[in-house]
């Protein structure tokens, strides 16, 4: 067939107009990463102003200020080779719309057959941060409240802050309940936190608190219900435990456009009335508690099972890209995980979980790489330690090695392809160690990054403590060091974990 002069060129009139909607598109994208990566920024500089000096602070933003002096050069660089390419484009488009107007009443030559697959997603890589258990033990709470009572904890997080804050996303384990002040505060047994602490620990970087572990229950039905009603009250995000039956098992984060699914679980333990209601530690939950608290039972685990599945169906139905699972598992002072936290990791591996981050076991456990009945790998960290507790080594029968003031901190490095799928690509391993000491006012604690233990005194500017720092850097690369190698080796293949 042949086609008339206004069809022809107004073919060619789209054309040049495609290219000018590419063109506004590529700059509408660019525009909203800019104003995502502004906001970030401007999150990150809030959260350390709180907790470095000013002199800290001011070397951080002189720091920061050079990184965008150099990142315009280059976008300037970027920008003049768009316009030069754009100039060429039209020029070649005009071309092809003179021959197209002197080949008139010719037959129209066969359309070109797609050279590139189109790309619906945009490649990019996030990484995602986590952390062990937070607990305050009673010596912690006393020694903080001012004249007036008032708690505030933000000075412990004054040197791990910046390595909170640098993750896309990052999460802790909270153990504890928020029962008020009119059920008291108190460490163990029962952990009944004041408020704030939820508060220090967002504001030191932390997008996601895990709240499914034994010690949820410590302020009773009350304080279980309390705890949700203070963190939606202050916007922060939880999982694990939720205030109705209507509510998800689960919580979905969108990370810089890539969604990554969290569940969180915790063991339950025996009734010891020997009835069949739900007991966490000993204390038996209210019945209308005890299918708002994510749990499984060790004796019993196909319902945890089936529920996972369920889990995992519907977070991919969400659009979940990557899901991970936080577990509250495993046997107290034990530096080597259990048989059955493995049984449970194959399982979980098998349902398409990628990734397993447990605790509870107040001391680090080893890492593992773990392949799924269909060959898709997961990582696994069975244990992260004690992020923050007051387990000091001369207070350790059960465990008098030290290893209890050791917690880790690993990073997750994850990057999406072309087709959507998103895979763990690295993982990083950061040894933590709670440094407490003394002052006037009772004792004082720090969470201490590990990642320059030798010269710690000279980055913090606390005196005496490199022989303590060295040890516990030592005993966290000997549990966990050797599993974090085995997981850089085995992800850095050209097939990788993740959700197609």
């Amino acid at each position: 067939m042949k086609q008339t002069w206004k069809k022809r060129a107004g073919k060619i009139a789209g054309k040049i107009a495609d290219k000018f909607a590419d063109l506004g598109y590529w700059l509408e994208d660019l525009y909203c990463e800019y104003r995502l990566r502004a906001k970030k920024a401007k999150r990150k500089r809030e959260k350390l102003r709180k907790t470095l000096s000013a002199e800290e602070f001011k070397r951080y933003r002189r720091k920061e200020l050079l990184q965008t002096v150099l990142k315009g050069a280059g976008a300037f660089v970027c920008a003049a080779a768009v316009i030069l390419l754009l100039g060429t484009g039209i020029s070649r488009l005009a071309h092809m719309a003179g021959n197209a107007l002197s080949a008139l009443r010719e037959t129209e030559a066969p359309a070109e057959p797609a050279t590139e697959t189109e790309q619906l997603y945009a490649e990019k890589d996030i990484t995602i941060g986590s952390t062990g258990c937070m607990l305050l033990h009673s010596p912690f709470i006393d020694s903080y409240p001012d004249a007036e009572g008032n708690y505030d904890f933000s000075s412990v997080y004054r040197f791990i802050t910046p390595y909170y804050s640098a993750p896309d996303f990052m999460t802790c384990e909270f153990e504890g309940a928020l029962g008020g002040e009119e059920l008291g505060y108190s460490g163990y047994p029962n952990f009944k936190s004041p408020d704030v602490i939820i508060e220090n620990i967002r504001d030191s970087g932390v997008d996601l608190q895990m709240l499914a572990t034994n010690h949820i229950y410590d302020a009773w039905s009350y304080g279980f219900t309390r705890t949700m009603e203070v963190y939606e009250e202050k916007g922060i995000a939880y999982t694990g435990i939720r205030k109705n039956e209507q509510e998800k098992h689960y919580y979905i984060a969108d990370i810089d456009g890539i969604k990554v699914g969290f569940t969180d679980y915790v063991y339950e333990t025996t009734n010891v009335t020997g009835g069949p209601d739900k007991s966490i530690n000993g204390m038996i939950l209210e019945t209308a508690d005890a299918p708002l608290l994510n749990s499984f039972d060790y004796d019993n685990l196909e319902p945890f099972y089936a529920e996972m599945e369920e889990n995992i169906r519907a977070m991919k139905a969400e659009g979940a890209q990557f899901i991970i699972a936080n577990m509250h598992w495993g046997t107290e002072y034990q530096l080597e995980e259990a048989q059955y936290q493995d049984e449970i990791a194959q399982k979980l591996c098998d349902l398409g979980v990628n990734a397993i981050i447990g605790g509870h076991p107040h001391c680090e456990q080893p890492v593992d790489v773990l392949t799924s009945q269909s060959g898709e790998k997961m990582f696994v960290a069975y244990s992260e330690g004690n992020a923050l507790s007051n387990q000091r080594t001369y207070l350790m029968d059960e465990m008098p090695t030290g290893h209890t003031e050791d917690g880790a901190m690993i990073t997750l490095h994850l990057h999406q392809d072309s087709s959507g799928k998103v895979s763990l690509t690295d993982v990083d391993l950061l040894p933590t160690w709670v440094y407490r000491y003394s002052d006037e006012s009772g004792s004082k604690y720090y969470i201490l990054p590990l990642d320059d233990a030798a010269n710690i005194e000279s980055t913090t500017g606390i005196t005496g403590i490199r022989e303590e720092a060295q040890a516990s850097y030592e005993r966290t690369m000997a549990v966990m060091g050797p599993g974090i190698e085995k997981a850089k080796k085995a992800f850095l293949q050209p097939v990788q974990t993740g959700i197609s």
